[in-house]
Order: structure tokens, then sequence, then C-alpha cells
């Protein structure tokens, strides 16, 4: 089935809605790494916010359950629900270990990294945005590659702390809860690139 309509397809507009809401948590959470301040009430709100993204998940399950005729195949919309879903939950999971591990302190390559997830989580709302329109599919491909892009980016920041952290001496107690951080920060780059080349490949599938 062709992408697009005239009369935007419900999933579409759920998906988008999703990924809005996405790009708010990416967006928060980089404002927490940037400006480490009101963590916990800041950690809080986004609680919500993810609790928003279980609701939409569940939204977009239940409209593929009722529905006959989808705008592409129904195991990619599911598959694409659950990794919008998964990716809200590595976002708050991240935020949760800041406070878990009483960190008090940001370090650089954490906030680059999570400047990172900021940005890729804003290339996912531009994703899905432009995914309904065949004609505006060579900007869903730029965003797809932009966020493989950032999670490259990622990969090197990630290698980077790693060595700082084993490297210039902490105490054992931080070195495990620094290293766990940043794997969790990967993570979340890391689900930005799967959902991007899920998307990449319903692009492919219906060319």
């Amino acid at each position: 089935m062709v992408l697009g309509k005239k009369k935007e397809d419900p999933f579409f507009s759920l998906l988008k809605d999703f990924a809005e809401t996405l790009d708010k948590m990416g967006t928060d959470f980089a404002e927490i790494i940037n400006h480490y301040h009101n963590v916990e009430r800041a950690i809080a709100d986004m609680k919500m916010t993810e609790s928003e993204c279980d609701v939409k998940s569940h939204n977009i399950l239940d409209e593929l359950n009722k529905s006959f005729i989808t705008p592409f195949d129904r195991e990619d919309i599911f598959k694409i629900a659950n990794q919008l879903d998964d990716l809200a939950d590595y976002i708050e999971d991240t935020a949760n270990k800041l406070q878990i591990y009483d960190v008090k302190e940001m370090k650089d390559d954490a906030v680059e990294m999570g400047n990172l997830i900021g940005d890729a989580t804003t290339q996912v709302k531009i994703l899905f945005e432009v995914l309904p329109d065949n004609k505006r599919h060579n900007k869903a491909t730029e965003a797809i590659i932009e966020i493989n892009r950032l999670e490259n980016l990622g990969d090197a920041v990630f290698r980077r702390a790693l060595w700082k952290l084993f490297r210039e001496g902490c105490e054992p107690v931080e070195l495990i809860k620094w290293k766990d951080i940043y794997e969790n920060l990967e993570d979340t780059l890391d689900a930005c690139e799967h959902l991007a080349d899920t998307v990449r490949g319903v692009l492919v599938k219906n060319a």
C-alpha cells in the first residue's frame, strides 16, 4: 500500500503525536543534564510524560486491533509503537539513575551525550511529521541519516568517557555508577537508531 493519503491516516496522526511527546522527553532530559538543579522535580515531571507515552502506545495498539486497513504492514506498526515506547523507557530510566545514584555533579561527556539524545529525539519528531507524505520522503531519509550520525557521535563520546573513567582514576563505587549511566545514555541513542532503521525499512518496502 502506498504511504500517504489526502486525509491523514489515524495511524500517522497517532505516531506523530507519540513522537512529539518523545521529543519533549528528550528536550527535558537534555535540560536536566545541562542545568543540573531541581533534579527530583524534573525527573518527577519526566515520569508523568513517560506515563503519557504508555497511553499513546496502548492507543496505537488498540487502533491496530480494530482496523482492517492500515497504511503499511501491521507488524511494522506494532514494532514502531514498541520502539517508541522503548525509547521513552530508556530516557526515563537514565534520568532515574541520576537520582538513584545520587549524582551531585554532571560530567562533561554525559552532558554531550544528553545533548545528542535531545537532538536525536527532535529528528525522530521530524521523521514522523514527514512520514505520511510521499513527496517529503527525502526529508524522512535526511532525518534517518541524521539520527544515525548522532548515534555514531554518541558511540565516540561513550568510548572516550569510559577511557577517561578507567584511566583518570576514581572511587570504585563512582566508577560503577558512571559506567552504568554512560551505558544507559548509549542505549538510549541506540534505541533512536533502531527506530530510525525500522522506519527506513518501511520506506523501502513501500517505495
